[in-house]
């Protein structure tokens, strides 16, 4: 059978596979390693050039479902240090911390209660306003105030306090892709056998009713030929 005369079985397949694409799409949160502490969870995710202002390094965050790290407490603030060792080379990292026109006061992006601190000395900035926000040493595990439009850092450090952010909604999407998955297949073998059936069919009532393919046949040629050169030199004899 000659494929080509049924562009469906490029199609199909391709639909298919489309479908499984789509069905795949990732979730946020889902292609990260996380890493636990407490009652949250942490990630790295790395910048480009040479690296995110801070709104950047938010809209990062945001993207899997999480906020710059903010750091509420003394164990937590160990805790990273340990995790920037481990993954990060440059010398400091964002902390999710911004100052608030409206309260006047520095604040946590997420909203959490600044009853913890570790500033270097003479940190703060005496001098807070709108473009003021909050790095942490990477070895030294201090905070300094910083401007929000400087470029900082190889990777941004996000976290989440949502129950293991790759696991209900992972499994969830899991639960979706494979028997939409399962169903695309049964489908595309289905049409092919109808397909396959089909073109079997009109053959075979094709050749039942004398339309069966004429066959070309060299010996058929040499003998038509030999018969006209025959008759050639008849009518010259004559």
């Amino acid at each position: 059978m000659d494929v080509k005369r049924f562009p469906a079985f490029g199609i199909i397949p391709l639909s298919a596979f489309c479908l499984f694409s789509a069905c795949s799409a990732n979730i946020p949160g889902c292609d990260v390693t996380w890493i636990p502490f407490e009652n949250k969870w942490y990630t790295f995710i790395p910048t480009q050039g040479n690296g995110y202002k801070v709104g950047k390094a938010q809209e990062v965050c945001k993207d899997i479902g999480a906020n710059i790290v903010s750091i509420l407490g003394e164990e937590e603030n160990k805790f990273i240090v340990d995790q920037l060792k481990k993954n990060v080379q440059s010398e400091t990292i964002w902390l999710g911390m911004v100052f608030d026109t409206d309260s006047n006061t520095l604040t946590w992006f997420d909203q959490s209660a600044m009853n913890y601190s570790n500033w270097d000395s003479g940190e703060p900035a005496a001098e807070l306003n709108a473009d003021t926000c909050t790095v942490m040493g990477t070895k030294s595990g201090k905070w300094k105030s910083i401007d929000c439009d400087d470029d900082l850092g190889s990777s941004v450090m996000c976290e989440t306090t949502t129950s293991i952010p790759d696991g209900e909604k992972c499994t969830r999407r899991d639960k979706i892709v494979l028997p939409t998955v399962l169903v695309i297949t049964i489908a595309v073998i289905l049409m092919i056998i109808a397909i396959v059936s089909w073109y079997a069919y009109k053959r075979k009532y094709l050749t039942a009713n004398g339309f069966s393919s004429i066959q070309y046949d060299a010996a058929d040629q040499i003998t038509d030929n030999s018969v006209l050169v025959e008759n050639e030199e008849r009518e010259y004899e004559a």
